[in-house]
This record gives structure tokens, sequence and C-alpha cells, in this order.
């Protein structure tokens, strides 16, 4: 039995490989799509440096300084900002890492020799705990130089009275010259304030690395339910029913079907992965487990779901159009075409329903994120249990005549 069933799906796939046309469906039009819209999509700006708000309220020069200090920080750029709010929004919303608001005392207080704190809005971005050290780096190197002018200060003092602009002189001779060496000095604390952060965009996966799980994805999908239109229209031309006059029994016959569809779905997304890893140079070999249970996983899936499609529906003809039309639509959604993590949230809750989000984001997290299997194992289970269903269910309702 299992040798009839082995090669039904062996002639499956002979008979697909041999039709030039559905060869330009399962691995041409895959590897085009791949390609136009991992350059389309790219990298966003060619910048790479962190934006990173402040708002200026010191009266004095020394506020300046210290955002010209932090401008001059690489990996950094700095937006000047004029409303808090305004910034809070942009801390939440993620537009920037963190947002300085240095107080308008600052200069007074360093040149008294007072405690002074500048605020730190700082979102929960893994870029801004290394831009806090930054700060904390920049707001040390004030916090010497005004230590070591006070000091000048007194000293000089301690000799000679000084009239208040031969103070501030001073001062800003002995800054300027202690300006030059850096040591930790605590006269500048930063207090900080988390705020929560509506869409987290760390690591969201771009350019070749979104398109080629993507439209793997939504490729394979496409490529199954085709194979489960052709099993339709042998169904509709009677070839299933004279099947049944062979020595093959119904379980034999549907089993070798769905291993077909099985393989053919092993096999595109296959070669679909090793174009994206030695031709666009997408990093699928991080996981090489994790990338193969997601693989098995959602092939097993598309493939109860594509059985369950063909006993549905009545012709070949509508079998091919719901396979463009799902494939294309559930593809969209579940994050094939552009980073799930840009969609509103109940655009996100919706995208768990369908196999290619938990596909999509498992890769995601092997090929961007640089996880590894435990990291996937839920979409596996889940996508695991959506081929277990349909493929029972498929198995239950369908009908050979």
């Amino acid at each position: 039995m299992f040798r009839k069933i082995i090669q039904i799906a062996i002639n499956i796939l002979r008979i697909t490989f041999r039709d030039k046309g559905a060869l330009i469906w399962i691995i041409l039009m895959p590897i085009i799509w791949t390609v136009l819209m991992g350059s389309m999509i790219g990298r966003g700006s060619s910048s790479s440096k962190i934006p990173v708000g402040l708002i200026n309220n010191d009266k004095g020069v020394y506020g300046e300084m210290f955002s010209n200090a932090l401008s001059n920080e690489s990996g950094i750029s700095v937006m000047k900002e004029t409303n808090i709010d305004k910034m809070r929004s942009l801390v939440k919303d993620s537009k920037i890492s963190i947002g300085l608001v240095i107080p308008e005392t600052f200069s007074e207080n360093l040149m008294n020799n007072e405690f002074v704190t500048i605020q730190l809005l700082k979102s929960t971005a893994t870029s801004s705990y290394f831009l806090e050290e930054l700060v904390n780096k920049v707001a040390d190197r004030i916090s010497i130089g005004a230590l070591a002018a006070n000091f000048t200060v007194d000293k000089v003092s301690q000799f000679k009275n000084l009239a208040p602009n031969q103070k501030t002189l001073i001062y800003e001779g002995a800054f300027k010259r202690a300006d030059q060496s850096f040591e930790p000095s605590p006269s500048i604390s930063v207090n900080y304030e988390v705020l929560s952060v509506e869409k987290k965009i760390d690591d969201i996966p771009l350019g070749m690395n979104l398109s080629s799980p993507g439209f793997a994805a939504m490729f394979v999908m496409m490529g199954v339910f085709f194979a489960g239109a052709a099993m339709v229209a042998e169904r509709q031309n009677g070839t299933l029913a004279r099947l049944l006059s062979a020595p093959l029994s119904k379980f034999s016959i549907i089993s070798g079907e769905m291993l077909g569809f099985f393989l053919l779905g092993l096999v595109q997304f296959a070669i679909l992965i090793l174009f994206g890893q030695y031709v666009l140079g997408v990093n699928w070999g991080s996981s090489p487990i994790g990338v193969s249970l997601l693989t098995i996983s959602y092939v097993l899936a598309v493939t109860g779901l594509g059985t369950l499609l063909a006993v549905f529906v009545r012709t070949s003809a509508q079998a091919g159009a719901f396979a463009v039309l799902i494939s294309m639509v559930t593809s969209m959604i579940g994050g094939s075409w552009w980073p799930i993590e840009i969609a509103p949230k109940f655009m996100q809750s919706i995208a768990r329903l369908t196999p290619q989000y938990w596909a999509v984001n498992g890769f995601t997290r092997i090929i961007t994120r640089g996880f590894g299997v435990s990291s996937v194992l839920p979409n596996f289970y889940v996508l695991l249990t959506i081929g277990g269903v349909s493929l029972v269910l498929a198995t239950f309702f369908f009908k050979f005549e």
C-alpha cells in the first residue's frame, strides 16, 4: 500500500515538473517577485544614525555645549525640539529612540557648583539603552569641566578678591581646559522615565530578508493550491473514479495525492530557500533545524488547506481562481508583502489566523533576529495543528465523484 501511495505522489511530481507553465508559477514567478519586491522595500533611509530628541531650555551657554557634545557622538543625530508633549509622542511612536530635556537653570547651577538633573524620556527599544550610556558619557564630560572650573575659581578667590565678571572669565577658561580631558563625575545625573511603545520596530525585516521568506510562503501555498485544482479536474473528468477500478483503496489514492502536494511544496520551498541563501544573501542557514521544522509544518498546513479547498469547489476553474485569491489575500494579511509590525494592532491579530503569519514570523526570528530553534517551536506547533486538522477534515469530506 505504501509503495502505491509513493508511486502516486511521484507521478504528481513528474507531471508537474514536465509542465513548463507550472514551472513558471512554481519557480520563476516567486524569484521575480522576491527580487522585485525586496528591492522596492529596501532598507529605508541610507542614514545609519539613530535620532535623539533634545529640548534645551537652558538660559546659559552650557546647555548648548551639552547639545554640541552630544551631536559630536558618532552614530546619533540630534533633533532639536521645543514641545515636551510632542517629544513624548515621538518617543512613544518610536520615531526617536530617546528624548532629553535640559532645564532652564542648567548653566546657572553648574557655575554655582549646584546639583542639576537632566530629564530623559526612554522607550523600551533596544537602542535606548545604548543611547543612555552615550548621554551619561556627555553628562560626565560636562560635569568634570564644571567641577574643575569651580575648583579653579575657589582657589583663585582665596588669594584675590574677584569681581563677578572675573569669576566668569576664570570659570570659562578653566572649563575649556578641563574639557580636553574626561573622567566621570557625579555632579550631573540623568533622571530617566521609560515610556510604553505603541509599535516596537526593532529588527523589522526589510528588503530580501522579508521578501525571500514572505513570497516563498505565498507561492508555495499557491503552487500547492494549484495542485489541488488539478485534483478537482481529475474528479470532474472522472479520472479519480476510474482509479477505484484499479487495485487501489480510497485511502491510498487520497494519501498519494496529498503526499504529492506535500513533496511539491517541499521541493518548491527548498529551491526558493537556496536561491535566497546563495543568490540574494539571505541568512537562511543560521538555524537549519528551525528552518526545516517551519518549512515542513508550513507545507503540511497548506497541503491540508489545499486539499480542503478541493473538497468544496466544483470545477477546476473555481479552484484556480480561489487558489490565487486566497493565497494573495492571506499573504498580504499575514505579513508576506510588508512587515506585519507596521500594521495596526487589530490587523496583527487577524494575521494570526493565516498560516503565512506563523511561517514568516518564525523565519523572521531566525533570519533577521538570529534566534534559534526554541523560539520558533510555538510557530511549528500552530502550523502542525493547522495541517493536521485540515488534512483530517479534507480526508473525511472528500468525494471521488
